[in-house]
């Protein structure tokens, strides 16, 4: 039923038609209405000239204001108390407006509940008895829409910042440094942009993979930012380059000291400390596009990268025959209880020296040489025996989409799985978002065989791309995880939290558990918990392991 058919209550259903000044009883409402009102997160009231609110759901309104109950009280001066000052002006002006039987009026205000905290609320009412050209008797409906708000304030906050970092992005800082450049020029002062590249962070990312290169990123944009003074602005532009506009009179020693800072102590990373390289080139700002092509010269040895020519160079068909690929073991806990829930396996690579490290640079080789359904199988040939040791051992392997859009290494694949009988309900099977996008038909196929033979699935970095809720639906996945992005910091930022939020409420109506990625510490994990999240990963809980024997790590 819309919200408008629900707020246009229906004179009849209402216990009695009492005018103000005499006794009203409480709204007494069908049981298919009242249905449709709590699906709405919608309050039915009822109103007279004093202003008393007589709530047809009293134990919902004191559940949803956090009152104690039997102790709501909602007389007019009571209820505007928990409004601010312009918020009653709207609402005093909106039913003033009610004239004439059948007036309505539909208003959002801000409502503060028994703890302080702020909730959205549309209030939609119409006149049901005038006299003296003023409402006597109102009917309406109070709708919640918090949860709508903040998700709207989020998708704003997402428009002008990189979810990475949290800095604005290169449309906030068009915008900012435009008016920046406008007010130096009126005032005499000029401004410059500083124009800065970590030069070596597709290296990094080649032998460390793309968790490191995020964890470099974040790390890095908290030090630019940390060096800003006001009236500074500071942005990523995307990739590995970020800008600074500042009406710094010397830019040349400002561009010096943020390549210092950003670049002279190294990062504490789980593969040992790494360094930084930082390009840096300062120019004057007029417009922002006008300055980055400024800036081109400077960076034109930086623009080709490696990334794909350093790929073709690893060997895979010779890693495969020389057992160098190996699993590293990294837990998944319960959100509530912190007990160990599986594993997700991780493909690892031992160098010449001997060292073990990601294998990001072997799947890129492996997917430019269609090759990656052999690391997928040999991946799930590491988890066997593991499997097969300890009855107790769930794992959670990654399939690539190269291996599910190919038909053949697709059924290759199925009937490794198959050959593992009963074992096959302790494996998970996580797939990339990018394939529920681009073939989801393919996809629910590979889905629907899967978990045919009993595995779980689950749809990986979920909310870095651009899935909807109506493919995971269509993979009828068991879980998702939520990307890492999304999760880091969360503790400290209610956007993230409003996008999570809206992400457990929807898996929850498609009974699909989350699983939030890149948990590191105590405050993020206890707001993922408190959110509604099912399963927890990350640091917090123990980093990847040569096997799945696990112990609580936290503190």
């Amino acid at each position: 039923m819309p919200l408008t058919q629900i707020s246009r209550l229906d004179a009849s259903h209402i216990a009695a038609d009492k005018v103000a000044g005499e006794a009203r009883s409480p709204l007494t409402e069908p049981a298919l209405l009242a249905d449709a009102l709590a699906l709405a997160g919608a309050y039915a009231f009822e109103m007279g000239e004093d202003g008393y609110l007589d709530f047809a759901d009293v134990p919902s309104v004191e559940r949803f204001i956090v009152e104690r109950p039997g102790e709501l009280s909602t007389a007019q001066s009571d209820w505007e108390n928990r409004l601010s000052a312009e918020d009653i002006r709207a609402r005093r002006r909106a039913i003033s407006s009610l004239r004439f039987i059948g007036a309505r009026y539909q208003i959002d205000y801000a409502l503060r509940d028994a703890m302080g905290e702020i909730r959205y609320v549309r209030e939609i009412a119409e006149a049901q008895a005038c006299a003296d050209n003023r409402a006597t008797l109102i009917r309406g409906v109070m709708i919640d829409r918090t949860d709508d708000r903040r998700a709207d304030e989020a998708i704003a906050w997402r428009a002008r910042h990189d979810p990475l970092t949290r800095l604005p992005n290169r449309s906030a800082l068009q915008a900012d440094a435009t008016q920046m450049a406008a007010l130096g020029a009126r005032v005499g002062v000029p401004v410059h942009l500083i124009r800065l590249r970590l030069s070596n962070l597709d290296a990094l990312t080649l032998n460390f993979g793309e968790d490191m290169r995020d964890h470099l990123l974040r790390a890095a944009a908290t030090r630019i930012h940390g060096a800003k003074r006001a009236p500074d602005l500071v942005a990523r532009l995307g990739g590995a380059d970020f800008a600074v506009c500042s009406p710094n009179s010397d830019p040349e020693t400002l561009a010096q000291f943020l390549r210092a800072t950003v670049a002279a102590q190294p990062y504490a990373t789980p593969f040992g400390p790494l360094a930084l390289e930082v390009t840096c080139s300062a120019v004057p700002l007029t417009t922002v596009d006008e300055a980055l092509m400024a800036t081109r010269e400077d960076f034109s040895n930086n623009d080709d990268v490696p990334e794909r020519a350093a790929a073709t160079a690893v060997d895979v068909q010779a890693l495969l025959d020389n057992d160098r690929l190996s699993l590293a073991f990294q837990p998944i806990v319960h959100a509530g209880s912190g007990d160990l829930h599986h594993h997700e396996c991780l493909l690892r690579v031992r160098t010449d020296d001997g060292r073990i490290e990601s294998a990001f640079r072997v799947i890129l080789a492996a997917e430019k040489d269609g090759m990656v359904d052999q690391l997928d199988t040999r991946a799930l040939d590491l988890a066997i025996p593991h499997l097969e040791a300890d009855d107790s051992v769930h794992l959670a392997l990654n399939v690539s989409a190269g291996t599910i859009a190919d038909d053949e290494a697709s059924a290759r694949y199925i009937d490794r799985l198959r050959d593992l009988g009963d074992a096959a309900a302790r494996l998970t099977i996580e797939m990339t978002e990018t394939l529920a996008v681009d073939d989801p038909a393919k996809a629910s196929r590979f889905a629907a065989e899967v978990r045919g033979l009993g595995c779980r699935f689950a749809v990986d970095d979920f909310g870095s791309g651009h899935t909807s809720f109506r493919n995971l639906l269509a993979v009828e996945a068991d879980s998702i995880k939520i990307d890492g992005s999304l999760v880091l910091g969360v503790a400290v930022d209610e956007n993230k939290q409003a996008f999570i939020r809206m992400m457990v409420d929807l898996a929850a109506t498609f009974s699909v558990d989350t699983v939030a990625e890149m948990v590191e510490d105590k405050a993020d994990a206890q707001i993922l918990a408190r959110l509604g999240v099912n399963y927890l990963q990350g640091y917090y809980f123990g980093r990847p392991a040569p096997s799945p024997v696990w112990s609580r790590m936290t503190g």
